[in-house]
This record gives structure tokens, C-alpha cells and sequence, in this order.
């Protein structure tokens, strides 16, 4: 696990040719289906949790994680009482791996393909604070087919570059319950 800067994020996404990157957005150069939209707001915050690991592997099998980028792209919308929470889980945990920079310093964060634990338990903290951010997993073989946009309005996007793996990825949620009134496509 690494921290980035927001120009060191930008640039390693923008190393992907199927990414685009301006400023604080991420897109697919040539998207064909629409994204995804599950609401975050679940009557259990264990749900959450379930949905973070689900979100973050999406189909693919979690021994074939390749890497993975969380980028915290906006924070300050609630309290600082209460956002000093995410702070300091995330910088404590970051620590723990070497990275001394705090979140403001270093907004992103790169896993190894042996951290898909730690990146579900990093991606998991925006979803639970309401900050923006975006969780950009790698798998082998392949690459970067879908990615996750985290809203501080209490939703998630799975942004997906296919029509296929849109169809795949509905029905992934379908099958997990996350339907009638947590999801639309």
C-alpha cells in the first residue's frame, strides 16, 4: 500500500487508456452501458460492508486481484467532529503500512495485488463517512472493466465500460438482493 498525491493519482489513471481523468472526475474513454446506482442508505450497517466486498470484486474471483486505486476526491461536507473518525481510521491504517502523508497530503491510495482486504476496508470508509471517492480495482488477466464512484450523497455508481458486463454486473446485484429500492440501472 502507497499513498498518492492528486497529481500522482491522475497520472496513473490517466495510464490506462481506456480511463479519462480531468481533475477530481473519472470516466471511460468509450463507456456503452449507463452506470449503476445502489443507494447506500441499508437498514444495517453490516449491509454496507457486504456491499463494499461485493462492489469491489464484482464477479471476479478475489485470488485474481491484480490492484487497486481509492481515490478520496472530496471531504469537509459533514462535521469535523465526525470526519475526523474516516481521518484518522484511514491514517492510522495507511500508517501501519508506511505511508505517513495524512488523506489532505495524499488523497489516494494504491494496493498491491495482495491487499484486497485492505482496499475493501479502505473503500468502505467514504461509503460510511459520505465523502466522494473513487475505488479503481485491476484483475488479472484483463484489466480495469468497471470501477466504483462513491457519493457523499449516499450512493454508489458502478461505472462499467460494456453493455455485457453491464447485464453481468445487474445481474450480480439481483442475485445479492440489492434491488427494489436500493438499485437502479
Amino acid at each position: 500500500m502507497i499513498g498518492f498525491t492528486n497529481g500522482e493519482v491522475r497520472a496513473y489513471l490517466t495510464g490506462h487508456p481506456e480511463l479519462r481523468c480531468e481533475v477530481r472526475n473519472l470516466w471511460f474513454a468509450n463507456p456503452e452501458a449507463p452506470s449503476i446506482t445502489v443507494n447506500l442508505r441499508v437498514k444495517g450497517p453490516h449491509q454496507l460492508v457486504y456491499l463494499a466486498r461485493l462492489a469491489a470484486h464484482l464477479g471476479h474471483d478475489e485470488g485474481h486481484f491484480g490492484h487497486a486505486c481509492l481515490w478520496i476526491t472530496t471531504w469537509g461536507v459533514w462535521s469535523n467532529h465526525d470526519e475526523a473518525i474516516a481521518f484518522k481510521t484511514l491514517e492510522r491504517f495507511r500508517r501501519s503500512y508506511g505511508e505517513a502523508r495524512s488523506i489532505e497530503a495524499a488523497p489516494g491510495t494504491c494496493f498491491r495485488h495482495d491487499e484486497f482486504i485492505e482496499s475493501v476496508s479502505c473503500l468502505l470508509q467514504p461509503m460510511l463517512i459520505g465523502w466522494d471517492a473513487y475505488y479503481v480495482p485491476s484483475w488479472a488477466p484483463g484489466g480495469i472493466d468497471y470501477f466504483v464512484s462513491v457519493s457523499h450523497d449516499g450512493f454508489i455508481d458502478i461505472e462499467v465500460r460494456t453493455k455485457a458486463l453491464h447485464a453481468e454486473v445487474v445481474g450480480i446485484f439481483r442475485r445479492h438482493i440489492w434491488i427494489d429500492g436500493l438499485m437502479k440501472s
